[in-house]
């Protein structure tokens, strides 16, 4: 699991010399202490871990509906914005957070929590928050720069504390108190002001990417009522890294009444993430039960999310016919790209490849960005042993979609499958730059330009690609040198 893994860096963050607790007066995001490529350097590096954990979410769906939720409320900030990576960690507990170098997780627990989309975008315009003001780097700025190790391990630690289980709990509290919890503690949590001032700049946020900012205020009042209720409890994750307090609440409040009221739908993608997260989630038998709980008291008109989350429960328990029979009732008409994999998924597991491929490749023509198909249209490809169609496609759609980590993944498949080994690494390659993993990305440039017998053209190509990463790579090293030295 990542917490237990995260937990041993996280230790070495609790050695760090103790100092004054002290905080510097809130004032512009300039006066943080680590430079733009300090943060990058450190949040890559605790992103390298949280990708290959079995916990994060690397479902396209999913992952693309938290990054347009997040790029709507990024786009409503004040120039310059930085740029952030939205992702979605598979994980029980109430929670979010905001990792230094800009990257913010949701845990799929908040979101089943949520009532309605703008719920989910008030806290996700809170995180947003932290890392435009860089409240985590200004943490650093009272305690002294210390060596990027530290540093990492420290950010580690923030998403280790955060694990909803009570043995990942126990563990995590073990190492801060073995190793100087108070100082440690005093690091892993914002402080009153930083959190009064995400507040404030997520309600701006919410209301110009057209929420309602009503719903941060009532999500953050259901997590206060839930703190009062488990008193004498551990409180829930959120509250114990986002301590609120009663004039944090009437502040949002006094705000929001300010602002013009406003009714806004919840999008289908919305429920439909929700439906596909609670589908995946606990008991695959608990899952169909609820779903058709759901449905047994809407039988004029079925929400098409209700019905798509109880094929996808029926799937799980490997009931395939039933599956496809619900998912047809919703195929039709104003269908969905996710109900057309789906049901190109169930005829691959019924044995009926053919029929699978041929239901993507329909779908692909109206939806020919779409993610979920194209990526399943390539796995049935390659299954099928069909590799020179499955590289004709992921080679047309990384064209189109270069920073897809997954097409070049699959694409590395496809031509070690044909025997073309120098297009292997440099696929490879670009899966791993894309995943933040620039070594890695050299490394199999390297094997590639090391074999001799292929064409002129693609050596000179993935020469030309490796001195370019080199470069970075030696940017990146110069970062974590110049952190060393402070």
């Amino acid at each position: 699991m990542l917490i237990r893994r995260l937990v041993a860096l996280a230790v070495c963050a609790a050695l760090l010399p103790a100092q004054a607790q002290g905080l510097p007066d809130l004032g512009d995001a300039s006066d943080a202490v680590l430079s733009d490529k300090q943060e990058r350097t450190i949040g890559n590096r605790v992103m390298r871990e949280v990708r290959i954990d079995p916990a994060f979410v690397d479902d396209p769906d999913i992952a693309d509906y938290v990054k347009s939720l997040g790029n709507r409320l990024l786009g409503a900030a004040d120039p310059p914005r930085r740029p952030i990576e939205f992702f979605v960690v598979q994980d029980d507990a109430v929670n979010a957070f905001a990792l230094i170098g800009g990257h913010i997780g949701m845990h799929t627990g908040l979101i089943l929590l949520t009532r309605n989309e703008s719920e989910l975008a008030g806290v996700m315009a809170h995180e947003i928050a932290h890392i435009l003001q860089r409240h985590q780097s200004r943490l650093y700025q009272g305690q002294g720069k210390y060596q990027l190790a530290s540093l990492a391990a420290l950010a580690l630690a923030i998403l280790a504390s955060r694990g909803s289980s009570s043995q990942s709990s126990q563990v995590t509290e073990a190492a801060m108190v073995g190793a100087s919890a108070i100082m440690m503690q005093g690091q892993l949590d914002y402080t009153r002001e930083h959190e009064r001032e995400s507040d404030r700049v997520g309600l701006t946020l919410l209301e110009r990417a057209g929420y309602d900012p009503r719903g941060m205020v009532s999500f953050f009042e259901r997590m206060q009522r839930a703190n009062r209720l488990n008193e004498f409890k551990s409180a829930p994750s959120y509250l114990r890294t986002h301590p609120l307090t009663v004039e944090r609440i009437a502040d949002m409040q006094g705000r929001v009444e300010a602002m013009a009221p406003r009714l806004v739908p919840d999008s289908f993608e919305y429920r439909l993430a929700r439906a596909k997260l609670r589908a995946a989630s606990g008991s695959a038998n608990d899952q169909v039960a609820w779903f058709r709980a759901q449905l047994a008291d809407r039988t004029v008109v079925r929400p098409r999310e209700d019905v798509y989350g109880l094929a996808l429960a029926l799937r799980r328990t490997r009931d395939f016919a039933d599956a496809e029979k619900e998912l047809a009732t919703i195929r039709g008409g104003e269908g969905h790209p996710a109900f057309e994999w789906l049901a190109a998924q169930l005829q691959a597991d019924q044995g009926r490849p053919d029929a699978a491929i041929a239901t993507c490749r329909e779908a692909l023509k109206a939806h020919p960005r779409h993610r979920g198909l194209v990526h399943g249209l390539a796995q049935l490809l390659l299954d099928a042993g069909r590799n020179a169609e499955a590289i004709a496609l992921l080679e047309e759609k990384a064209r189109a979609t270069p920073e897809d980590a997954r097409l070049h993944e699959l694409l590395s498949r496809a031509f070690a499958a044909t025997g073309k080994r120098l297009a292997q690494h440099r696929a490879q390659a670009e899966a791993y730059y894309r995943r933040g993993n620039l070594a890695a990305a050299v490394d199999q440039l390297e094997l590639a330009t090391k074999i001799r017998d292929a064409d002129y053209y693609e050596q000179s190509i993935a020469e030309a690609r490796l001195r370019e990463l080199r470069s970075q790579l030696a940017i990146e090293r110069d970062a974590e040198k110049a952190l060393k030295l402070s």
